[in-house]
């Protein structure tokens, strides 16, 4: 792990697996979870130039400077301009792929592809506000480790759930390490996000999705869809899959990389 400073005397935690030639291809993480998500998919992409960025108030990075998504787009830009990285791949998992969005809007310039794995362009409906908001009551209240252990088994298909019980424990371990604050600044800026829908639709590079034939949180329709909004898009669906195709097929779940 190396910690980057950016503006405001704060760090931002990425982590590295090897640096050949090539575009770098960068992975950030969804809630309640950092970079460490991504380890049962690294020996897969193990040709890659690979960076694994800790979202602000996740993992080692420190919280964000306003619970707004156009901040965490700006810390991870931040961090990759401190890396000399000006081109990048870059692929976001559910709230990371929200974050992969603000970024394209921001800073379309610098990609070469966006990637959403289990994410979508869509703001959240009244019904998800109202539930995040009863997230955030309870973090409030110092319940974070009910909380976490309440969200994670819900991600997974329920084959993959009654089968692997061990990986639930062990997100919900590492959930539960995860400060209050980065989880309620998440939730808060989920809230707040817009439509990313017109970003799709401008986009100038290739954008690729990553969809679960299984995800609960995000309906194969609903990604399906939005794979119709960019002028260049591909499309991938795990078959039996749910939320977290990184742990379900993370061998299958490499058709993130670009370069595969």
């Amino acid at each position: 792990m190396k910690h980057i400073l950016i503006s405001n005397q704060r760090r931002i935690a990425c982590y590295y697996e090897k640096q050949p030639a090539g575009t770098p291809l960068v992975l950030l993480h969804g809630f309640c979870e950092d970079s460490s998500v991504w380890e049962a998919m690294l020996p897969y992409l193990d040709q890659q130039h690979l960076i694994r960025i800790d979202l602000p108030g996740f993992g080692g990075s420190d919280l964000p400077v306003v619970a707004n998504l156009e901040y965490y787009a700006r810390d991870v830009h931040e961090a990759l301009q401190a890396l000399g990285i000006q081109q990048c791949r870059l692929i976001g998992h559910s709230l990371g792929g929200y974050v992969a969005l603000e970024y394209a809007r921001q800073y379309s310039a610098h990609l070469s592809e966006l990637g959403l794995f289990h994410s979508h362009p869509y703001p959240d409906d009244e019904t998800r506000i109202q539930n995040r908001r009863r997230g955030i009551e309870m973090l409030q209240q110092g319940k974070r480790d009910l909380y976490v252990a309440q969200l994670f088994p819900n991600l997974f298909a329920p084959e993959f759930a009654e089968k692997h019980p061990e990986i639930i424990q062990k997100l919900i371990k590492n959930g539960q390490k995860q400060s209050p604050a980065g989880i309620i600044a998440a939730l808060e800026a989920m809230i707040a996000r817009p439509s990313y829908e017109p970003v799709l639709r401008h986009c100038t590079c290739p954008v690729r999705f990553i969809l679960g034939e299984k995800d609960a949180l995000i309906p194969l329709e609903d990604g399906i869809r939005a794979a119709t909004m960019p002028v260049v898009s591909s499309l991938h669906v795990l078959k039996g899959v749910g939320h977290m195709g990184m742990w379900e097929a993370p061998e299958e779940a490499t058709l993130l990389s670009p370069e595969s």
